[in-house]
């Protein structure tokens, strides 16, 4: 499998080399958190190399979702006309919104009991309408938002017949493998939802809040590769700007 730069090289390096394709990266943090915003961050870099973008949306309207993603200058209607972005709805399709946007994709018919199966059929159109040859980079806003729709032990259920359809797909498809990063709100979440999606996630970033206000450091817990070395001090990230900042401790130590 290749390893794939996030386009980031200090968190490359922290990673072990980068993120292995088709594989899976799990980012933890608490409520005032800004450490979502790694994730937009590799998805804007991963962009900007080729790739196309799927935001995977379960706990905002679209409307407060662009405010939350300009903070980081990530503009979700620009990359969506562009060509290099497409929304699944999840949180418009539970409560009947539609919108005009044409990379906004939803159903209204969706629930708890049907969402696999009507899921798979809108990334199928997005696959086939907008992805073609391209690599998939897939953001779930957010793992604790979906389970808080479906009920967490559904979730669960769900997820793992997820995982059994992406490993079909790696058998039978021949196309770039994506790369899926999940975004999870442990102030929202289960100890047992964290364990098991640590389980499915190759890697697992986890923030932590400093005494400085706007600083937060994370540490990578997994990682697959072969020249991972997990660092006890971890690394130092801020949010300057709509501009994510990491570097090695030191400064605010």
């Amino acid at each position: 499998m290749e390893v794939l730069s996030t386009g980031v090289p200090l968190l490359d390096e922290a990673l072990g080399g980068g993120l292995l394709e088709d594989s899976n990266l799990l980012i933890t943090y608490s409520t005032y958190s800004r450490g979502w915003a790694l994730g937009f961050e590799i998805l804007r870099r991963r962009i900007g190399m080729g790739d196309f973008g799927v935001i995977l949306d379960s706990v905002l309207p679209i409307t407060p979702l662009r405010m939350e993603l300009k903070a980081v200058n990530f503009d979700i209607d620009e990359l969506g006309r562009r060509g290099d972005l497409a929304v699944v709805d999840i949180f418009s399709s539970f409560y009947g919104l539609k919108y005009a946007e044409d990379y906004v994709y939803t159903d209204p018919t969706i629930d708890g009991s049907t969402f696999l199966p009507k899921y798979n059929g809108l990334y199928r159109r997005i696959l086939k309408e907008r992805i073609g040859d391209r690599r998939p980079v897939g953001i779930d806003v957010t793992v604790d938002g979906m389970a808080f729709l479906l009920g967490e032990k559904n979730f669960i259920r769900v997820f793992q017949r997820l995982m059994a359809l992406k490993e079909r797909a790696r058998i039978s498809e021949k196309r770039k493998r994506p790369l899926n990063i999940f975004l999870l709100n442990r102030s929202r979440a289960s100890e047992e939802l964290v364990s098991w999606m640590a389980l499915y996630s190759q890697y697992v970033i986890e923030f932590q809040p400093t005494e400085n206000p706007g600083v937060e450091r994370f540490f990578v817990r997994s990682s697959p590769l072969p020249d991972f070395e997990p660092s006890a001090e971890g690394y130092i990230f801020r949010l300057v700007r709509g501009r994510v900042e990491i570097e090695k401790p030191g400064r605010y130590d």
